[in-house]
């Protein structure tokens, strides 16, 4: 008896998560709301601040260029610190550039705000997935790593449609007012828990090991995996990044609906996000062909007028879930294409891809709507992003590449739109 008493209370700690990978979670959750809150109050935006819709668009693009060009050096310059100095400076780093925005006078203090939320992205979201997997038991590690990532999954099901729903009601400064608050709570809350620090490593102890292993030739297939998570995401951003206008002007629904609809997105989100994992682990090349030909498709149709609201809004779904389930498959596909040597420049190149297609489909889609585009060709447009990411991942699987060449090292899945 005392033997079966031990094991359950072991299992019930392996399961419980703990009060800091909790306060992870939901910093995380605050971050992934932060990057892409800007869809669903952009028409307010745009109205309060005089510029166009397409100049509004374009935080999203500045946003994800600034973690892309920003994070690895903040990343290395804060090496050094202990977690208990680094997280909350960092969220506090992101609680200004919230409260920046809201107050901002003028559209350049507004992206000046969005610049200094991004700066601390990449570095906590690492941050924090490391810590949670270094307090886990041994066989839970990346399980406590996923938790940790599933903030910002679960930003796009609760946090976007709220911020949403928050911004149409009150103002869009209201949202980023929000955002300062509960991040402000986030990180209070983690102020209160002991994070303990990370095991030393070459890197951080100004060693040259994972220099030295930087410098090897990246795999050709591993960036032509990566170029696929730019085209498809893209695509997919091209449309999401106005889907607010294109709801309300094109499809016909009240501005109050769209919060519904970023609802149903981030829902099919998450659902994908289950099935497209299940399917990766069969496999992930057949999983990346099939999610984004299904993404091709529904923009495709959702650029030509298809019928009914219902359709609409069943078509938006469908691409919420299309996107969530690419993702699983791509990361297992970059990782194996990148071999047992390198799997921490292919999760950053992974992530820097993400954020590259965020930019490249926001971009894209301001770019149509400044020449006078309507708001369906957009989603044609993204259609031809996701369509030429097909076509490069077809061109992979027949020549042989971004397959399994060497035991793929064992990452977690998760549901980020923008996996770190």
């Amino acid at each position: 008896m005392p033997d079966t008493a031990d094991e359950e209370s072991t299992d019930k700690e392996k399961t419980l998560m703990p009060l800091p990978v909790v306060a992870m979670m939901l910093c995380t959750f605050c971050i992934g709301t932060a990057e892409s809150v800007i869809a669903g109050i952009l028409p307010a935006i745009a109205t309060d601040v005089g510029v166009s819709l397409s100049a509004v668009g374009m935080l999203i693009s500045v946003y994800a260029v600034a973690v892309v060009l920003l994070g690895p050096f903040v990343t290395a310059a804060t090496v050094r610190l202990r977690q208990s100095v680094l997280m909350p400076c960092m969220m506090g780093v992101f609680v200004l550039g919230n409260v920046l925005a809201a107050l901002s006078p003028g559209f350049g203090w507004l992206i000046a705000g969005r610049v200094v939320s991004a700066l601390v992205h990449s570095t906590l979201i690492a941050a924090f997935v490391a810590a949670a997997r270094d307090m886990a038991p041994a066989d839970r590690r990346a399980a406590w790593g996923a938790k940790v990532t599933l903030g910002i999954g679960l930003s796009s099901v609760a946090g976007v449609p709220a911020g949403t729903l928050i911004g149409n009601a009150f103002g869009w400064r209201a949202t980023f007012w929000a955002l300062a608050a509960l991040s402000l709570a986030a990180g209070a809350l983690l102020m209160r828990c002991t994070v303990p620090d990370p095991l030393p490593t070459a890197a951080a102890s100004g060693g040259t090991t994972d220099t030295v292993q930087r410098k090897r030739a990246l795999p050709g297939p591993m960036l032509l995996v990566a170029l696929v998570i730019v085209l498809g995401t893209g695509g997919v951003f091209a449309l999401y990044t106005y889907a607010s206008p294109y709801l309300t002007q094109s499809a016909g629904f009240g501005p109050q609906t769209v919060t519904v609809l970023l609802l149903l997105y981030g829902a099919g989100g998450i659902l994908g996000n289950t099935v497209g994992g299940r399917a990766a682990d069969h496999s992930p090349r057949a999983a990346v062909l099939v999610t984004l030909g299904t993404a091709t498709a529904t923009l495709m149709l959702l650029s030509l007028p298809v019928g009914g609201q219902g359709i609409v809004a069943g078509l938006f779904c469908l691409l919420g879930a299309a996107y969530f389930a690419t993702i699983p498959a791509l990361n297992t596909q970059i990782v194996t294409a990148a071999g047992t040597a390198s799997p921490t420049m292919a999760l950053t190149i992974n992530n820097s891809a993400f954020c590259v297609g965020i930019a490249l489909g926001s971009w894209l889609g301001g770019f149509l709507l400044a020449h006078g585009h309507a708001l369906p060709s957009v989603a044609a447009a993204g259609a031809a992003l996701t369509g030429a990411a097909l076509l490069l991942a077809l061109v992979s699987v027949k020549h042989g590449r971004g397959t399994a060449r060497t035991p793929e090292p064992a990452i977690p899945k998760t549901t980020s739109p923008t996996p770190r």
